[in-house]
């Protein structure tokens, strides 16, 4: 039933799409199109398992980023076929038999058209309250990280048990707000470096990498993972909390860095 729920839904949202965007036959964006495509298979497959705490490994896996570019680079149209593709030929290549959860497709159209929808609507003005919204957003998801890490005892990792101690709680909380303080840093200090063109770049970077963030990452893929497995939704987010804190300002980082270069070679 699920299944069928997500595909009415990404049939909707990509009938919505390509009748508000019409698509006009472009060849720097279908080569641009490919290019992502290729970038974020190949990211996927170049996953890394990183020991943290005493913990087996935190998956750091970068094939989000180009798909975030993708939606700040094409038109709307160019990001769902660009979505569509990447989850189609990643499930080839992994050799999954069967037919693919649609709740994972979801997951990348939204991560191509989020950002785009932000770069097509956001006026100037907006840019800089939503930057404000982001900051306190932030500000509360690292209190809410906090406090869940200090009041679970136990975190269950592909499905072993593992006691989660005094000292792990509160490395975990330094770390925590150590990457708040650095994202915060970050932000000020290219805010008063950049030109006006590309800080709104700048800001657009910020709100895409934390809205997909919080919905996809810390939403959408633990309730699919429910779904599909069984995995209560809650049994993961101690992952997720560290793997985003690690995320989000190395997600700024390079989308705003490839952003920037694309938009060069294309002027």
């Amino acid at each position: 039933m699920i299944q069928i729920i997500l595909g009415v839904i990404i049939v909707s949202i990509g009938i919505f799409i390509f009748y508000k965007y019409p698509m006009k036959s472009d060849v720097r964006q279908m080569t641009l199109g490919a290019l992502f495509v290729i970038l974020a298979i190949i990211l996927k497959r170049l996953a890394v398992m990183v020991p943290f705490l005493g913990f087996p490994s935190l998956k750091i896996t970068l094939e989000v980023l180009p798909l975030i570019v993708a939606g700040l680079t094409l038109q709307p149209g160019y990001c769902f076929i660009v979505a569509i593709a990447t989850d189609f030929l990643g499930l080839v290549l992994a050799n999954a038999g069967g037919f693919p959860f649609l709740g994972f497709t979801l997951n990348a159209v939204l991560q191509t058209e989020i950002p785009c929808l932000l770069k097509n609507y956001l006026s100037e003005k907006n840019e800089k309250l939503l930057e404000r919204i982001v900051k306190i957003v932030m500000l509360v998801i690292s209190l809410l990280g906090c406090l869940y890490v200090f009041k679970i005892n136990e975190v269950n990792i592909s499905g072993s048990m593992y006691q989660v101690t005094l000292p792990i709680k509160f490395t975990i909380f330094v770390i925590i707000v150590a990457m708040l303080v650095i994202l915060f840093i970050f932000i000020r200090y290219y805010k008063n470096k950049l030109r006006q063109e590309d800080l709104r770049l700048f800001h657009l970077s910020i709100l895409s990498v934390v809205a997909i963030e919080l919905t996809v990452t810390m939403f959408l893929t633990p309730y699919w993972l429910q779904s599909m497995y069984g995995i209560p939704f809650f049994a993961s987010q101690f992952v997720r909390i560290l793997k985003s804190c690690v995320m989000i300002p190395l997600g700024i980082i390079i989308v705003y860095t490839m952003n920037r270069m694309i938009q060069k070679v294309i002027k």
